[in-house]
């Protein structure tokens, strides 16, 4: 049976003090694994060692000869595609059905959605047939049907598969084992994600008990020591013959006597006996993951200079074969729209328009629903040259998203989930009275999703929000404006609800 093998692997960038892994030992067997973490834990670290893209800095990794890495962006076709559309195997073609894949995408990558370029990815990683498959959160930017499409063609890979998500219907329906990354921390459990996550959390309360019981143990035998000092402290003053009078023959006996007789080796004893027992508490001590305070607050100008905002009815041309046409639409102060449809309906091209045709000034906060590589980095840059305040003020928001800040100073460029909540950051400190999120929930862990989703049910402001995650929708909107399909390649949007 084929086995992936990690042995005695550490790692860090070569810019970063800290070590993302030390000494990590964990071994995969055929069937989906899911690897649960927040941003910034190394959850797409791990995968890009795994398939030879980075190099540990000390340890091993077997079993990985035949790998394929599905990374979270969608910027490039992937080089195979047209392999896999000019193979006439049974399996390509069960591939291409199973994912509704068309063969002119392979000539209009640019105007494909990105749920449409994240169907294409899955679709060679599965007709490359590798030995570990390794998919970065494989459902982003998926609408329902498709991602229900893509459910049933994960499924029947039988090899190693490894799982990076934040989709929790996702991580229950395929894994049966689940890889805990937890900072300093990292558990395997044998079993899905959500009972995994159970038994993970009593763990936790389990330890995190005994931990408090050895920090009061700890804390008391530091008091103890503190008297025994003062103790020795006296005892030594007292056996001291620095201050008697040469010619005091009398009291010099008596303090040989006392030594003689070890009295005055009694507290010192005792103090070191004091000091092994707490190296032996230290030593065994359980030191649990810090855990964050989660929770933003996002204020709101609440300006009145850009509301009502008006969209004239227009027609847009989505691709060669599809049109968007809508009619006059009004967004309101305070007004929380949601935006829903399947992939390839026009909402970001919606989004884009809307952009296009207004001057928002400084009251804006706009998220895409794809951030490129370079745009990562440039942005990166641009916190970092600010002032040291200023960072500071947004490494505390992004704390307060699950992300540690100390990770981010030390890191070379961000995750896609920690560059998202540094974007989410930035942009609150404007005090948006508009804010405008593509896909908001992507790349993000299920902690950050649940804070910023609080956050947002509080905000003053107006909302537009396109998402596919239908839980997050109901708790934020008030409003849907949904994307259908009329005929011949015609979209419009439905603002009844």
């Amino acid at each position: 049976m084929q086995h992936l093998k990690i042995t005695n692997l550490s790692f860090r960038y070569n810019a970063s003090h800290s070590y993302i892994f030390e000494d990590l030992n964990v071994e995969f067997e055929p069937a989906w694994s899911a690897i649960v973490g927040a941003n910034g834990s190394g959850k797409s670290t791990l995968l890009q060692l795994i398939a030879k893209e980075l190099k540990a800095n000390q340890g091993s990794i077997s079993g990985n000869d035949l790998v394929y890495y599905c990374a979270q962006s969608t910027e490039s076709l992937p080089k195979e595609f047209e392999a896999l559309l000019f193979s006439y195997t049974k399996e390509a073609f069960k591939i291409k059905e199973l994912l509704a894949i068309d063969d002119a995408w392979l000539y209009n990558w640019e105007n494909l959605s990105h749920g449409e370029r994240k169907r294409v990815q899955i679709a060679v990683a599965l007709f490359l047939e590798p030995d570990v498959l390794l998919l970065d959160e494989p459902t982003n930017h998926l609408d329902i049907k498709n991602k229900n499409i893509v459910l049933q063609a994960l499924a029947r890979f039988k090899g190693i598969g490894l799982l990076v998500s934040h989709d929790r219907e996702l991580l229950d329906t395929l894994s049966t084992n689940t890889l805990f990354l937890k900072n300093s921390e990292i558990r395997l459990f044998k079993t899905n994600y959500s009972n995994a996550m159970l038994e993970y959390t009593k763990d936790r309360e389990f330890l995190q008990k005994v931990q408090a019981n050895q920090n009061r143990e700890l804390k008391k035998l530091k008091q103890t020591m503190q008297t025994q000092k003062q103790k020795v402290s006296q005892s030594t003053k007292k056996f001291s013959k620095k201050n008697i009078d040469k010619n005091d023959s009398d009291s010099k006996n008596k303090i040989n006597l006392a030594k003689l007789t070890g009295k005055d080796k009694n507290d010192g004893q005792r103090l070191k006996t004091l000091q092994s027992k707490q190296d032996h508490l230290n030593a065994k001590a359980i030191k649990t993951d810090k855990v964050y305070t989660l929770g933003i607050r996002i204020d709101s100008k609440n300006s009145r200079s850009i509301f009502p905002l008006p969209i004239k009815s227009t027609t847009l041309k989505l691709s060669d074969t599809k049109k968007l046409f809508f009619p006059n639409l009004t967004v309101n102060q305070n007004e929380k729209i949601g935006i829903v449809g399947e992939n390839g309906s026009g909402k970001s091209s919606f989004i884009n328009y809307l952009l296009s045709i207004n001057d928002f000034k400084n009251e804006l906060l706009y998220i895409p629903q794809e951030i490129s590589t370079q745009a990562n980095k440039e942005f990166f840059q641009t916190i970092n040259a600010l002032s040291k305040d200023k960072r500071g003020e947004i490494y505390t928001i992004v704390t307060k998203l699950a992300s540690s800040a100390k990770g981010l100073l030390q890191s070379q460029l961000p995750s896609a989930g920690e560059i998202r909540k540094l974007f989410i950051a930035k942009g609150l400190l404007d005090k948006p009275s508009l804010i405008i999120l593509d896909e908001p929930t992507n790349h993000m862990d299920l902690d950050s999703i649940l804070a910023l989703e609080e956050a947002l049910q509080e905000y003053g402001g107006t909302l537009i929000i396109i998402s596919h995650d239908r839980f997050f929708l109901e708790s934020v909107v008030d409003t849907i404006w949904r994307f259908t399909y009329i005929d011949e390649g015609l979209y419009t949007i439905d603002t009844t609800g």
